[in-house]
């Protein structure tokens, strides 16, 4: 059986697309109506499923996160940025929430932290070294209770998921409706360096990075999704170490997101 399959554009749900390029035998397009880029056709889900349990977080990388000052660098901006946006706190739940890192800092700063993750390691660990309550599984396997959460986060999920629609419908139902806040944080594929870049922009891994949002084409899917009040954020540059250079490099990310060409972007909406 074949392990590629044919989509239509996710948010036009047809295909009225063009080849942006090839990359590792498989295609990146762009739908001519809203602009959104893709893979198509891609690596099929049960392909993919099979390879985020198993392999996903073997122990050489776990360590690696445990341990890389900016990764909590990075959970440190993210939460700053939601507590600015979502200063309530509540329940909160990270999807796809890997060793479970943000939500340890979270717990921290006074939010009931829930996680799920299909990476069998990933959320052992986050279970036995944290004390986490995270999920083996998938959002539907978790089967929550319908607005249930006052915050959902994804850093750097949603492009590995095949199945768009039932996704974000579940992610909708169990968000509280009207003070619940979804997170989404996706890598820019408009941003200055992909477009420079194309085919060799890093972020370009079309086996597993099904999708290619912007700052256009992700507040469209949200829309379509029920999701009204959609706001992009402004993701910051961290470093461990402050200096004349990196106030320079930060100004520069500031000035990129602004308008809408950095690196990723980050949308939250209710």
């Amino acid at each position: 059986m074949s392990t590629l399959e044919h989509i239509d554009c996710p948010i036009c749900e047809e295909d009225k697309s063009e080849l942006l390029f090839d990359k590792d035998s498989l295609a990146v397009v762009i739908c001519k109506a809203c602009r959104l880029r893709y893979v198509n056709p891609r690596v099929n889900r049960q392909t993919l499923e099979a390879e985020y349990t198993e392999t996903y977080y073997p122990p050489d990388k776990v360590e690696r996160i445990r341990t890389d000052s900016m990764e909590w660098l990075q959970m440190n901006e993210r939460l700053t940025e939601l507590e600015v946006q979502h200063p309530s706190k509540g329940r909160l739940l990270d999807v796809g929430c890997g060793i479970g890192t943000f939500l340890h800092l979270s717990r921290e700063h006074g939010w009931e932290p829930h996680g799920i993750d299909p990476s069998k390691s990933g959320s052992a660990f986050a279970q036995q070294k944290y004390k986490l309550d995270v999920r083996c599984g998938d959002i539907f396997e978790a089967d929550f209770p319908s607005a249930y959460f006052d915050a959902i986060v994804l850093y750097h999920v949603l492009e590995h998921i095949s199945e768009l629609d039932p996704f974000l419908n579940e992610l909708r139902r169990v968000l509280k409706p009207e003070t619940g806040t979804l997170v989404i944080e996706v890598p820019n594929g408009e941003s200055l360096q992909s477009r420079l870049q194309k085919a060799d922009w890093p972020y370009v891994h079309p086996h597993d990075h099904l999708y290619y949002f912007s700052a256009h084409s992700l507040p469209k899917l949200l829309r379509k999704h029920g999701f009204q009040r959609v706001t992009l954020g402004k993701p910051k540059r961290v470093s461990p170490t402050m200096n004349f250079r990196f106030a320079l490099r930060q100004a520069a990310t500031a000035a990129l997101v602004r308008f809408h060409l950095g690196t990723v972007i980050r949308v939250y909406a209710s």
